[in-house]
C-alpha cells in the first residue's frame, strides 16, 4: 500500500533518514508539493501515527494527504457509472494509430477509468496496464472487460506503482486536473518509466476549447467548474514550459467531440508526443 504525508519541510533528507531508520523495509521518498515535501511511503502495512509522530518530533508539521480528487471521481462513477460511454476519445484512435507506427506493444494509462480508451489499445494487441483512483471505475472495467487489463487502485500523484519500463505512456485528459506541483511530479514519474526510445502521449485541454473561463478562476489559466474538477488549460507557451526538457517532439491541436452529447460542441485539445532517447 501507499500513503502520502503532507509536511511543511524544505529539506526532507534528515526526515528520510530518520523515517528509514525506523521503516528499513518502507520505500520512502520525497517530491515537493504546495507549502513543504510530500513524503512518499510505499510498504505491506504503513503506521500512519508513529510517520506523524516522528516528524513532528523532529520540529516540522505533518498530516496525511487528503484525497478530494478520489472521493471526487469514486462518488461520480457511483452515481454515474459509465458516463462516457463505450466509444474511444479521438485522441485514443490518433494515439492507437501512432503506437502501431512505432511499434509500440507495452503501454501505461495513468487514470485508465473504466477501460473505454484503454479497449482499442488491447483490441490491436497492445498490452494495456492501468493506474486508477476510482475502485468503482476499477470494478466497471472488469465488468465490462474482464482480466484483459491489469489495473493499479491509487492516484497518479502516488507514482510508480511497479518499476517497469514501458513502451509507451497514453494519458488522456487527467493531468489537467492537477495542481503546479503535481502536473511536474506527473511528467516526471511519467517519463521515469518510459523504456529508451518510448513515447509520452499525452492529450490536453486547450485554451481555445470553448469551456475555457467557465467557473470560478483560482489560478492562471485555471478554472473550478464544479466543486472537486479544477481545470488547467494548456496553450503553447505552458506545453513547451512543462513538457520542454522530456523529449518534446511534437505538439498541435485537435477537435474533440461530445461522443455522449454530440449536439454540444466539440471541445479543442493538445496531443502532445515526448520520446525518451535511448
Amino acid at each position: 500500500m501507499i500513503e502520502i504525508f503532507k509536511t511543511n519541510i524544505r529539506e526532507a533528507e534528515q526526515v528520510l533518514k530518520a523515517l528509514t531508520n525506523i521503516f528499513p523495509d518502507a520505500d520512502i521518498t520525497s517530491d515537493p508539493g504546495n507549502g513543504g515535501q510530500l513524503i512518499r511511503v510505499e510498504a505491506p502495512v504503513i503506521h500512519s501515527d508513529k510517520i506523524i509522530s516522528t516528524i513532528k518530533e523532529l520540529g516540522f508539521e505533518c498530516a496525511i494527504q487528503e484525497d478530494e480528487t478520489g472521493a471526487f471521481w469514486e462518488s461520480s462513477f457511483i452515481e454515474k457509472q459509465t458516463m462516457w460511454g463505450f466509444e474511444p476519445a479521438e485522441s485514443t484512435i490518433l494515439a492507437k494509430d501512432f503506437f502501431i507506427e512505432e511499434g509500440i506493444k507495452d503501454v501505461l494509462i495513468p487514470g485508465i477509468g473504466y477501460g473505454r480508451n484503454a479497449k482499442l489499445f488491447v483490441d490491436n494487441g497492445i498490452k494495456v496496464t492501468g493506474i486508477e483512483i476510482s475502485k468503482t471505475a476499477i470494478d466497471l472495467a472488469k465488468s465490462h472487460y474482464g482480466d484483459e487489463m491489469k489495473i493499479y487502485h491509487g492516484s497518479v500523484t502516488a507514482m510508480p506503482f511497479d518499476h517497469h519500463l514501458y513502451d509507451g505512456i497514453f494519458s488522456y485528459g487527467l493531468i489537467y486536473l492537477l495542481d503546479t506541483e503535481e502536473r511536474k511530479k506527473f511528467i516526471r514519474d511519467c517519463y521515469a518509466q518510459l523504456q529508451p526510445n518510448g513515447y509520452l502521449f499525452f492529450s490536453v485541454i486547450s485554451k481555445q476549447s470553448p469551456n475555457y473561463g467557465m467557473g470560478k478562476q483560482i489560478g492562471k489559466d485555471r478554472f473550478e467548474a464544479t466543486k472537486g474538477a479544477q481545470i488547467f488549460f494548456y496553450d503553447e507557451e505552458s506545453v513547451k514550459a512543462e513538457f520542454g526538457k522530456y523529449g518534446l517532439v511534437d505538439f498541435f491541436e485537435i477537435d474533440e467531440p461530445n461522443k455522449v452529447m454530440p449536439d454540444k460542441p466539440a471541445f479543442r485539445f493538445i496531443i502532445i508526443k515526448c520520446k525518451k532517447e535511448g
